[in-house]
């Protein structure tokens, strides 16, 4: 189990992708957010592809961020990172755009307050998985997203909300960031 202090740092940088959602609800042409997102999704399967063929790079990596990485993150073929730049990539390119900036908002914001609500709650009362108190803290921060910057009404964002925490609860081998988004994305979609 990676450390508080790691698993902080970690959501501090997810955080930081607010600015896709907010781009696009400030008006930013969508074809630019995706093109941008879709460059630093290159460098990101650049590097990946580094860190599992180059030695020297992957040595590099590790010292780097390697502190940052969970367990599966280092045996697996991406990480969790890649997989949110997937993710933002690819809501931002297909969804239109009020479902984009919901579903990108659940990656970057409902995601990361489900890890933090949940390992705080696991603190308190210890166990594995998922917790209830993650997934709520996913529906209400992707419900907010979805309410405040896309402009969806209060019980459409609820909906939006449950289908972000619905698809952040399994412990699936397809990688909860991109899990978020699409459920996120899917029930905007639906609701339309």
């Amino acid at each position: 189990m990676i450390a508080p202090v790691r698993e902080a740092q970690r959501k501090a940088l997810h955080l930081t992708t607010v600015v896709v959602p907010l781009a696009l609800a400030a008006g930013v042409p969508q074809p630019w957010v995706a093109a941008a997102l879709a460059a630093l999704l290159g460098v990101a399967l650049a590097v990946e592809a580094a860190r599992r063929t180059v030695p020297a790079f992957s040595a590099l990596f590790d010292r780097l961020v390697g502190a940052l990485l969970r367990e599966h993150e280092q045996r697996r073929a991406l990480t969790g990172a890649t997989w949110l730049l997937l993710a933002l990539a690819l809501t931002t390119a297909l969804l239109p755009r009020d479902a984009a900036i919901a579903a990108t908002w659940a990656a970057g914001v409902g995601d990361a307050l489900a890890a933090l609500a949940g390992r705080a709650w696991r603190r308190r009362h210890p166990g594995t998985g998922k917790t209830l108190v993650g997934s709520l803290a996913c529906a209400l921060g992707t419900a907010a997203g979805a309410a405040l910057v896309a402009g969806y009404a209060p019980w459409t964002a609820l909906a939006i909300g449950g289908g972000a925490a619905l698809a952040e609860r399994p412990s699936a081998a397809l990688d909860d960031n991109a899990r978020v988004a699409a459920g996120a994305g899917l029930v905007a979609l639906l609701v339309r």
